[in-house]
């Protein structure tokens, strides 16, 4: 009886240690922050965890532009449309820019410069620029066609 239940003990305790990395949420300027001083070990680690996560994102934006995207492995493409936001520094002084996909320019219509942007959308890349990282979001449902091309 008493090993019974230790074995539904340790399998309650594994499945909430589970739920709880399986709900794991971070801010941008935590992750940006997290990224900045990374391995490169450790960067493959926060992008295998984090793309694909829903996270906030603001910025005051600084262009709007179609966005050509092309996958040589697959020979496929689309084209959305890129909003990038001015550079902007987390609490621990890490440079960071949000860049925001969409899919339909119709929803960019009435975006324009110095306009202040706050978004959650899906983290689909994060890019160490070296000066700066970026962190890519894509708003909009993602299809299968999406997530082929983003490589999730």
């Amino acid at each position: 009886m008493t090993r019974i239940i230790k074995v539904v003990f340790i399998i309650v305790t594994g499945l909430f240690i589970s739920s709880i990395s399986y709900c794991e949420t971070i801010t941008i300027e935590e992750l940006v922050d997290q990224y900045q001083h990374a391995t490169d070990l450790q960067k493959r680690e926060l992008e295998t965890r984090f793309i694909g996560t829903a996270v906030t994102a603001s910025g005051v934006v600084e262009n709007v532009g179609e966005y050509n995207f092309f996958d040589i492995n697959t020979d496929t493409g689309e084209k959305y449309y890129k909003v990038m936001t001015q550079q902007q520094e987390t609490a621990g002084k890490t440079p960071y820019q949000v860049v925001f996909l969409y899919k339909n320019a119709d929803r960019l219509k009435n975006v324009s410069k110095g306009f202040q942007m706050e978004k959650e959308g899906i983290i689909i890349n994060i890019v160490d620029e070296r000066l700066q990282i970026s962190v890519w979001l894509y708003e909009d449902e993602l299809t299968a066609r999406d997530k082929l091309l983003f490589r999730m």
